[in-house]
């Protein structure tokens, strides 16, 4: 058994015996012995609440709920921001500016918002069932009202909403129309959360299927072993919370665009406790383990079961019929596309994420970034991992050059991005492309399909153009002209190729990387500082450059 599998089992016997309820492994649910079988009705989430007061009040302080959170891990936010303050993506805007049913659909509230006081009310708008109970469906609940806008191509729309209060408050309902069970029945056979459940809002963020993570979608629901070997039933068969582990509701876990931490603790493929450092009984192969991330070589392509979306524009409205529960509203043109080669980057767990209020930075194509990865090739804790890149455009304030918060929700309703950017600010602006980078965590192929030397190594790639360039974008340079590198120890030779001379600078002799390089990896314990330059010093504290002594044995 799987060592994260066999742990979730002793985690969930040990809860079921302190509760009273029994979980059977292998059982998709959880079995209801004594109080959930006494379920008669259900009046809403403070069915569950009345009896898990204080697992709502864990959930009541996370950032599923909540929306916003503390940022330990993105140096540019000082304090809490999220979805629901200071967020703002390349994919759907901001909550800010919009009514909340145009943005809600997946959050874990009843539709009531969130508070920073807890309460009764504020507890039993805890939706639990959103994450224990996979058949579960809702729809916004009445008292409605009929909106109507004329869109962009003249044409009168009516829409019936719910209505919200002056916060942005209304409720939630179940939709039995949707359900395979009766409601009582769902609340009756409550489960941990799985796979349907954590991508029931997941493998929708952006609006559409897969469209904004790029490794998540409705397929992954129960992938095929060679497209997703972790969650795949005929793989490793894991649950989302294998790896993102939960403590009180909080959960283990952040991509490089998200600003909120649960937990601050970085999660990655050693520290979820799955695998060792060198996991691979291959030296070659696990000397690369503390510089390159496992998703590097063993996710070779994304987006290989759904197409994800790649770009969008918001000055080009497109009718989407599915919106607001069919009645239909405008989305930003979007581009997707599939099986896509990463952009590889240096990460390390930190990042530069934009929020409402702030300057954001341009990139080298003038494009404005709201996700960087934080990291180099010299960075300590950092290690090269594949990335989404999202392209939108977006408002930028000519007078503060912030990011105007549009209305999404205006949007929707009209298609006309101007209507949508002036009912959030008069001020004059210009439009602006913003990207970001999204890390790619999931999609793990068997290792058969891993990378080899050659799509990364230009030495190794016969001919073939790597994916990557080491040198140029990652860091990998000399740290000087080879003339002068080279002739630190001995005298000018032909290079025999990256492969030889790097067998016989490193492996036979011991050399650290910063002999040659702008980097060192003391990890590996080089130093070679046995050999000492004609002067008697060791050349490893300085750059070394135009430095000579004679290896004897190798003239």
């Amino acid at each position: 058994m799987h060592p994260r599998k066999l742990f979730s089992l002793i985690f969930v016997l040990y809860i079921g015996v302190s509760t009273g309820v029994v979980w059977a492994a292998g059982v998709s649910s959880l079995e209801t012995v004594n109080a959930h079988t006494r379920i008669n009705a259900y009046d809403g989430p403070s069915t569950c609440v009345t009896c898990h007061t204080e697992a709502a009040r864990e959930m009541f302080q996370s950032v599923h709920y909540q929306w916003s959170g503390p940022t330990p891990n993105v140096p540019n936010i000082n304090g809490n921001a999220g979805k629901a303050d200071l967020g703002f993506n390349t994919y759907c805007g901001t909550v800010v500016t919009s009514r909340r049913v145009a943005c809600w659909a997946c959050h874990v509230g009843n539709g009531g918002v969130p508070t920073s006081q807890v309460s009764a009310d504020q507890l039993n708008n805890i939706d639990c069932l959103m994450c224990h109970q996979e058949n579960y469906e809702r729809k916004p609940a009445p008292p409605f009202e009929t909106i109507s806008f004329i869109g962009f191509d003249n044409i009168l729309r009516r829409w019936t909403l719910p209505i919200e209060d002056a916060v942005g408050n209304f409720k939630f309902e179940p939709d039995p129309s949707k359900m395979s069970i009766s409601i009582v029945e769902a609340a009756r056979t409550v489960h941990t959360p799985n796979r349907a459940t954590c991508l029931r809002c997941h493998a929708y963020a952006a609006g559409t299927d897969c469209g904004k993570r790029g490794d998540l979608g409705t397929a992954t629901v129960n992938p095929p072993k060679n497209a997703e070997i972790h969650m795949s039933p005929e793989g490793e068969n894991l649950s989302c919370q294998d790896c993102h582990q939960f403590n009180k509701h909080r959960v283990l876990g952040r991509g490089l665009d998200i600003r909120p931490n649960d937990r601050p603790e970085r999660l990655t493929c050693f520290s979820g406790g799955c695998h060792s450092q060198t996991p691979h009984g291959d030296k070659k192969l696990d000397d690369h383990t503390a510089r390159v991330a496992c998703q590097t070589c063993h996710i070779p392509l994304f987006a290989n079961l759904n197409s994800t979306e790649i770009s969008r524009n918001w000055e080009i409205p497109v009718f989407a019929a599915g919106l607001f529960n069919g009645q239909g509203g405008f989305k930003a043109e979007e581009v997707r596309d599939s099986n896509i080669i990463p952009t590889y980057k240096w990460f390390d767990g930190t990042s530069q994420v934009y929020a409402l209020g702030q300057v954001p930075s341009k990139n080298a194509a003038g494009q404005f970034e709201f996700g960087v990865p934080n990291g180099g090739v010299n960075s300590v804790n950092a290690m090269i991992y594949p990335m989404k890149e999202h392209v939108s455009n977006s408002a930028m304030s000519n007078t503060s050059g912030e990011i105007i918060p549009h209305s999404t929700a205006t949007f929707f309703f009209t298609g006309d991005f101007d209507r949508a950017v002036m009912a959030a600010s008069q001020d004059d602006y210009r439009m602006v492309d913003i990207h970001t980078f999204q890390t790619i965590n999931h999609g793990v192929k068997p290792a058969d399909n891993a990378l080899d030397c050659g799509q990364c190594h230009r030495d190794l790639s016969e001919g073939q153009l790597p994916r990557m360039d080491l040198q140029g974008q990652l860091g990998y340079q000399l740290k000087g002209d080879p003339l002068q590198v080279c002739t630190q120890c001995h005298k000018l030779k032909a290079s025999k190729g990256f492969k030889e001379d790097h067998a016989i600078h490193v492996t036979e002799e011991r050399f650290d990387c910063a002999w040659c390089h702008n980097f060192s990896r003391p990890e590996r314990k080089l130093g070679n500082t046995s050999k000492r330059s004609r002067n008697g010093q060791s050349n490893l504290q300085g750059d070394g450059i135009g430095r000579r002594w004679e290896m004897g044995r190798r003239r």
